[in-house]
């Protein structure tokens, strides 16, 4: 998921498995560690006072890959996590915290999209088009095609919903832009979802809301997260219903479409940042791993 707020778009992630031994397993291990250390770091909140506070979930999607290479003088790769951020049992934000080689280190980033239409509170996010990551919120759009889903807490309750929202998410299709070449190219679902709401703790909030599910699509070559989608159960007052909000994990310009007719799109993130629902800042420019270890530390 990681991009150059300046000039590289996201291109093909391919895992290269016989240039995986140029970046040694231990490097790995500690990149993953700093990225768990810097999410951590995060707070999340939705009213001003901070007694609403979203909970950071263990990381849902891990990547590595080699697409940023014919870009930079180096062999090392890139790589990052997916974290969602909840409140009362229901997804409020994804986003990741990644980097990516270059000759003299690693550039770090972080990233955030909101996920629902209760958006979290402004967060200082040291981004090219301002201080502050002020989303406004994510409409979640009706499936009116979609099958009714079956009612109830049990196991095969769930289970039935979790075979609908995964048939739901393959009725979508995915596409970007390159920013560099203005090839368009198809994105890539990951058949199941990479979060499930906690039903437990959305029969506790009495919430509309009794189940759902994150997907992420991936670039066709490899495991870089380029869009999610957020499926939710929602009880209405004609009866559960299936409702999805698209979210963006890319500067490329993005479509996306339900059984053949285009829902969603958004401009390329770097000239028009568009609804304001996505956020990419650039942490920590050229640090070594040894800097990396440092900051663990602390």
């Amino acid at each position: 998921m990681i991009r150059s707020m300046v000039m590289i778009c996201m291109c093909h992630l391919t895992i290269v498995s016989t240039m995986w031994a140029q970046e040694p397993t231990q490097e790995y291990e500690t990149l993953k560690q700093f990225y768990r250390h810097q999410a951590k770091r995060v707070r999340f909140r939705l009213d001003d006072d901070g007694l609403q506070r979203l909970k950071l979930e263990d990381p849902v999607f891990t990547w590595t890959g080699l697409d940023y290479q014919k870009y930079r003088d180096t062999l090392a790769p890139n790589s990052g996590d997916v974290y969602v951020w909840t409140y009362q049992g229901r997804a409020v934000v994804a986003g990741g915290v990644l980097s990516q080689p270059t000759p003299s280190g690693r550039e770090v980033y972080q990233e955030f999209q909101a996920l629902i239409e209760t958006p979290p509170r402004p967060i200082r996010s040291p981004m090219k088009w301002g201080q502050m990551w002020s989303p406004v919120g994510v409409k979640l759009r009706s499936l009116p095609t979609a099958p009714t889903p079956p009612p109830g807490d049990d196991d095969l309750s769930r289970r039935r919903r979790d075979l609908q929202m995964r048939g739901i998410a393959k009725q979508f299709t995915a596409e970007t832009r390159s920013v560099q070449t203005g090839q368009v190219d198809a994105l890539r679902l990951i058949p199941k979802a990479v979060f499930r709401l906690n039903a437990t703790e959305l029969r506790k909030a009495d919430s509309a809301v009794i189940d759902g599910s994150l997907f992420i699509f991936t670039n066709q070559l490899g495991t870089d997260p380029e869009l999610t989608l957020l499926i939710e159960c929602h009880e209405t007052d004609e009866g559960l219903v299936w409702k999805y909000a698209p979210g963006s994990l890319a500067f490329q310009e993005i479509w996306l479409k339900h059984n053949g007719r285009q829902v969603w799109h958004l401009p390329n993130y770097l000239d028009h940042p568009g609804e304001g629902n996505f956020n990419s800042s650039r942490l920590y420019d050229s640090v070594s791993i040894k800097d990396i270890e440092s900051m663990i530390q602390q």
